[in-house]
Order: structure tokens, then sequence, then C-alpha cells
């Protein structure tokens, strides 16, 4: 590939086999194994254009995998996707389209059914450190009684 550092390319192409990445995070990999950054640009760049990176994509499927086998609130999701170095427009768009509050319920349901019998303190504070919205915690636990 004329342009590209083969050996950026090569070592971003073994990561990207592992696991998805964001841009973000292969870029970061990339920078603490000594490459450089124009050569990372590049590389990121092309890997985008070939869709074998996409923060987009990546979004929508961990938000989707968070809200089936997770127990984790709206606010705990946008935590761990800006965790990801996923763009902040991005994350929103994913959040929107992907984890409505109707989804939000459904998941406090569960995590509540999991908890078993605790006071309403404890329970909503296990709601709140997992990252739910107030009116999410408010319906479920008034639900609960």
């Amino acid at each position: 590939m004329p342009g590209l550092d083969q050996k950026t390319y090569e070592k971003a192409v073994q990561l990207l086999s592992n696991r998805l990445h964001t841009t973000g995070e292969l870029h970061r990999k990339l920078k603490t194994r000594g490459f450089e950054d124009e050569g990372i640009r590049a590389v990121l760049k092309k890997l985008e254009d070939l869709d074998f990176l996409n923060d987009e994509r990546f979004a929508e499927i961990f938000v989707d995998n968070l809200k089936r086998y997770k127990d984790w609130g709206y606010f705990g999701i946008k935590a761990k996707l800006s965790a990801r170095q996923i763009p902040g427009d991005i994350a929103a768009r994913a959040l929107e389209n992907f984890f409505t509050l109707e989804d939000e319920l459904l998941v406090a349901k569960k995590f509540l059914k999991k908890r078993g019998k605790l006071s309403y303190e404890k329970l909503a504070r296990a709601l709140s450190g997992k990252g739910f919205r107030s009116e999410i915690t408010s319906q479920v636990l008034k639900n609960s009684d």
C-alpha cells in the first residue's frame, strides 16, 4: 500500500482481528506501541474507507449488546461509550436509536428481579449506580411495591 506504513497497518489489522475497536481505541493502542501519529492517522483513514473501522456501527452493536446481556441504564451505557472513545454525537445517536425509555425500563425490571428483596433506598442506590435515569428508577420502584 503506497503511502501507508505496512507495520502500522498490520498491527492495526491484528488488533481488529481480536475484537472490534473504535477509532480512538485503535489510535491509543497503536500510539502506545510506539507508532507515529502521522502513520496511525493514515492507517485509520484507510481502515475507515475499507469499513473495517466504523465508530457508528461499533456504538450500535455495543449499545445493543449491553441492553440485551447486561444491566446498565442510560447513563451507565453512555459512560461506557465514552470510555471506548466514541464521539458524543455518535454515542447520542446510538442511545437514541437503540436504547429507548421502554428498553431501559425492561432492563431495570430485570435488574430488580436479580437483586431480590432489598429496601427501597438500597434498590434506588443500586439503580442509580448502574446509571439508570431517575424517571426510570422512580417508575420501576413505584411498580415494585
